[in-house]
This record gives structure tokens, sequence and C-alpha cells, in this order.
């Protein structure tokens, strides 16, 4: 069974999309999409992926990729992609966790994460993780 999960890692590895950030629209370079975010006032989503994560390449194709979440990060956030270990110099070190996936959701104003999911979550889930995401960074720009 362990050499069978070995197997299976491998092959999810094979097909794993370095170039995620390209085929998504979403941008490699944390502190330029910092700028586009503090420009454009708009929430920084930072999904922090390894390579050799099979949930994360579901994460990648299902989820994000899907018809009904893709216009919803676009339209909202400025949507960030980095792998923990390749990119480890080209974000903050305060976003390097080790539980991937996982999306932080970031305020352009003070640079500090207001919301996190961990883990794969489908369209739907990740859909209402969007939806309070936003809610509440509406209602920290209230205040």
């Amino acid at each position: 069974m362990r050499a069978l999960s070995l197997l299976l890692m491998f092959v999810f590895a094979l097909y794993a999309s370095p170039k995620a950030a390209e085929e998504l629209g979403y941008h490699s370079d944390y502190s330029k999409a910092l700028r586009i975010a503090k420009e454009e006032k708009k929430p920084l989503m930072l999904v922090v992926v390894t390579t050799y994560c099979p949930w994360c390449r579901k994460f990648e194709r299902k989820t994000l990729a899907s018809k009904s979440v893709a216009p919803m990060i676009k339209s909202t956030y400025i949507p960030v992609i980095v792998d923990r270990n390749q990119d480890a110099a080209l974000f903050p070190e305060r976003f390097q966790t080790p539980r991937i996936p996982t999306v932080f959701f970031v305020d352009p104003a003070d640079e500090k994460e207001y919301w996190e999911s961990i883990g794969y979550l489908n369209k739907t889930e990740f859909a209402e993780a969007l939806h309070d995401a936003d809610a509440l960074f509406k209602k920290r720009h209230r205040q």
C-alpha cells in the first residue's frame, strides 16, 4: 500500500504544473502582486503549494480553475501562487506554512493576513470561503 501511495505521488508530481501561475492567470511575484493590490485596493489572495502535493494539483485544477470560482477570484482579488519550496525567498516568511495547500487572504493596507484557508476545498466550499473573506475585508475597511 505504501509503495502504491508513493507511486501515485510520483505520478501526480509528473503532471504537476510548474507554471500554475501562468495557467491560472495568477501572479507568481508576491511583491509585484502586492503593489497591484495596493493600487487597486483589492485584497491579495496568496496560494501556497508545492510541486509534489497531489492535493495542491487537484485544488488548482478542480477548484481554482473552475468556471464558477475563477471569475470570483479575478473580480475580487489579486491572486498570486507560489511554491513553498522553490519560491521560499520570494514571499514573506510568515506565509511559509507546513500545511499545503494554504490560501492566505492579505490586506494590502497593512500586509497582514485576515483570513486563511487550509487544505483542499472543492469549488463550492472555496466559493463560500471567498465570500466570507470578501465580507471580512469589506468590514475591515468600513470601520
